[in-house]
């Protein structure tokens, strides 16, 4: 089983391990029967996978006399809110959850997002494990420790740093996911290698066809990859201070879409597009050559990402991109590629060859 270390060197050690394997949600049972993370296990799911996972899960653990809190949140983007957040603190009051139980959060971004959250408030913080059953979750959302719910004026606004106690990463869940899931996840999959291994830009379109049917043994390897690159970078900066914003790569202007959008548009779709706009212009910018420009199109083309027009008003997304958590004394801070496979954090980026891709793509 491939484990990825996650390593943290604040003032208190947060490191944990991911687990990557075909199967990898039966090494959870023993872990949570052993209570190597906590006594209660509160599961949170939402109706999706609490019919896929949760109930198969609560009776394999009734079989071991673990009696676990199953709570379910609305599928989608929505349920990332203070009302639902608010709801399972009650349900979970109400169930007599204390700080020596633990919170599993089995499902794909929005709800270890909401879990994550829900465990570092309850009671000043309990446990918390990652069982990311989407692509987007298990390459990125689910390491890291970044939990958050959306409020109406942003994504990810309202939430905090908060490190599961581990992540178990089942290839065999990925089996379950529409294509419209897959394509989001592998939004977040091409990143890591643009950002961060030319090399691995290369594998994923060399592999492009074993991808997108979801092989099992190339997706082992993806999976592990995009987590390798993302746990250096956190292991580095767990808070964001600084390298870590190079993961942010095509969020600015995929965030501004997706606010656009009232969360309509899947996050990795948003960020897509967000790719395709940066590069082009970092092209204009001198930054990005011909040749990279064009196998980062090239992979993102392969894979079927971001392939598509979106009605949008450039006006209205440079509008949305002011607002950004990372705007730093009014200037909008964007991640740039000055190479593919190497990342750089500009403030002073020109955000008008920025508008000139929206107004030229959509």
């Amino acid at each position: 089983m491939p484990r990825v270390d996650v390593t943290l060197k604040g003032e208190f050690d947060n490191s944990y391990e991911i687990l990557v394997e075909d199967g990898a949600m039966d090494s959870l049972i023993p872990d949570l029967c052993s209570q190597k993370f906590g006594r209660t296990p509160v599961v949170i799911c939402d109706e999706n996978t609490r019919e896929l996972f949760g109930l198969k899960l609560a009776e394999k653990l009734a079989l071991e006399n673990i009696d676990p809190l199953l709570l379910t949140v609305p599928a989608g983007e929505k349920s990332k809110s203070l009302d639902v957040f608010a709801s399972l603190l009650e349900a979970m009051l109400e169930a007599g959850i204390n700080r020596q139980d633990v919170v599993v959060a089995l499902g794909g971004g929005v709800v270890g997002d909401l879990s994550g959250y829900v465990a570092g408030s309850y009671m000043r913080g309990i446990n918390f494990v990652q069982v990311p059953t989407t692509l987007l979750s298990q390459v990125d959302s689910s390491v890291g420790g970044k939990v958050a719910v959306n409020i109406s004026g942003g994504k990810n606004y309202c939430g905090m740093f908060y490190q599961p106690k581990r992540v178990y990463s089942d290839i065999s869940a990925l089996d379950s996911l529409p294509e419209q899931e897959i394509l989001s996840g592998l939004g977040e999959v091409v990143k890591h290698g643009f950002i961060a291994d030319r090399k691995f830009a290369e594998y994923l379109l060399d592999n492009s066809d074993k991808i997108l049917s979801l092989d099992r043994e190339v997706m082992s390897v993806v999976v592990a990859r995009c987590c390798e690159i993302k746990a250096n970078v956190v292991s580095r900066d767990e808070k964001e201070g600084g390298l870590r914003r190079i993961l942010n790569y095509g969020h600015t202007v995929g965030h501004a879409i997706e606010t656009f959008y009232g969360y309509k548009l899947s996050h990795g779709e948003c960020v897509g597009h967000g790719m395709r706009v940066v590069a082009r212009a970092c092209n204009r910018a001198g930054m990005l050559s011909d040749s990279d420009l064009e196998l980062h199109q090239d992979v993102m083309d392969r894979l079927s990402l971001a392939t598509g027009c979106l009605n949008i008003r450039p006006a209205d997304i440079m509008e949305l991109m002011k607002r950004d958590k990372k705007v730093k004394d009014g200037a909008v801070v964007m991640v740039a590629l000055d190479k593919l496979g190497h990342a750089v954090i500009r403030d002073d980026f020109p955000l008008e060859l920025i508008e000139a891709e929206l107004r030229e793509r959509y």
